[in-house]
């Protein structure tokens, strides 16, 4: 397993001191100790120091992770769990003994069909309406789940970017970002989805891609580079442009009356790529809306549970971990929760409606198309 050998002297270096425990999603929900990072260093030196077996067992437990980077924040030793989790998941997909058979299903799906839900692509695009260019120096981006399970955010992207005069496309060729392989540790998957999407980039002439999903973003900036060699292309996310385009007065909205907002931070748009100011810059900038912050936020906030494959592999815990996040937005006094992820939304809409919140969730997107 050399790409686990290779953070051999990093799984030495954790010195157990359970920092990591205190904030893992998955290890507060289950309290088992291999449900946490420091749990799952341990199982990975047996791994290394050949103490262990990858067992089944031991392989779920390292898939048992939200990749929401809380541990990275944490770590005391300054070791980025994280990024030895996803090593050991590139180790065991290359072995043939990871992901566990619902991520290991759905990556086929993904394979096949080019998006997790099995769709074809007129399925994908069947909310688009309007008739836009066929190249553009701007691509928008959609991103599976909101194409197949959020039409309205998507349109709502394209009227957003419509009535800011911005130039723009859509092309029907998107596909999968790849992210859900890439995290499952299936690279060529992930290559091959992302050799693909780059020459679409290329044939619509677009130098910028914008997407709406915090997941695609992540996937744009860290992942391709990683997968491709030289990946030039500038990436966005859609909070980026509408806070741009607010403070050129490119983009003018409306009061719509007072409205009592909070956010939540998705973790891959947060801590993995450092991106907190933009959607709140873009709320604020929404005449009567008022934004006030969750206890944790920015580099603190609390996972929702969703991400990492965690929600295919484990989808009731998943909404379990939403339900503390939901719990924490009430008690801002709230009427809307707003994202910037589609999957964060969709795991929070599920945990809203099992408690009977009468918090509702929304996309970014969705708020600022509501105010044009």
């Amino acid at each position: 397993m050399e790409k686990l050998e290779e953070f051999k002297t990093k799984i030495a270096m954790c010195n157990l001191c359970a920092w990591c425990r205190v904030t893992c999603p998955v290890y507060s929900l289950t309290r088992w100790e291999s449900d946490s990072p420091r749990g799952r260093m341990t199982l990975l030196r047996g791994i290394v120091y050949n103490l262990l077996e990858p067992t089944p067992e031991v392989v779920e437990k390292i898939y048992s992770c939200t990749s929401c980077a809380l541990c990275n924040i944490n770590c005391d030793a300054e070791i980025d769990p994280l990024d030895v989790f996803l090593a050991a998941r590139k180790a065991f997909a290359e072995k043939g003994i990871g992901p566990p058979p619902p991520n290991r299903k759905l990556d086929a799906r993904i394979e096949r069909y080019k998006n997790p839900y099995a769709g074809t692509q007129d399925e994908r695009f069947q909310w688009l309406d309007v008739a836009l260019p066929g190249k553009a120096d701007n691509l928008l981006y959609i991103g599976c789940v909101n194409s197949f399970r959020q039409p309205e955010t998507s349109k709502g992207a394209v009227s957003i970017l419509s009535a800011a005069g911005v130039d723009f496309t859509v092309s029907k060729e998107e596909i999968c970002c790849g992210m859900h392989p890439y995290w499952d540790g299936k690279l060529e998957t992930a290559k091959a989805l992302a050799e693909e999407n780059v020459a679409m980039f290329d044939k619509v002439g677009a130098s910028t891609v914008i997407t709406p999903c915090a997941g695609c973003y992540s996937t744009f900036t860290k992942a391709y580079p990683e997968l491709l060699e030289n990946f030039g292309f500038n990436v966005k996310h859609i909070s980026e442009v509408i806070r741009d385009l607010v403070k050129a007065g490119e983009l003018q909205l409306k009061d719509k009356g007072e409205l009592t907002v909070t956010y939540h931070d998705p973790c891959h748009m947060g801590r993995h790529c450092g991106l907190y100011d933009p959607p709140r810059d873009v709320i604020k900038a929404i005449p009567g809306v008022e934004l006030v912050e969750m206890e944790h936020n920015r580099d603190a906030a609390n996972c929702c549970g969703g991400g990492g494959g965690y929600f295919t592999f484990k989808p009731e815990s998943a909404v379990r971990i939403a339900e503390k996040r939901i719990r924490e937005a009430e008690a801002t006094g709230a009427k809307l929760l707003v994202t910037s992820c589609p999957l964060c939304r969709t795991n929070l809409d599920l945990a809203a409606k099992r408690l009977e919140s009468p918090l509702k969730v929304c996309d970014l997107v969705d708020l600022v198309a509501s105010h044009l």
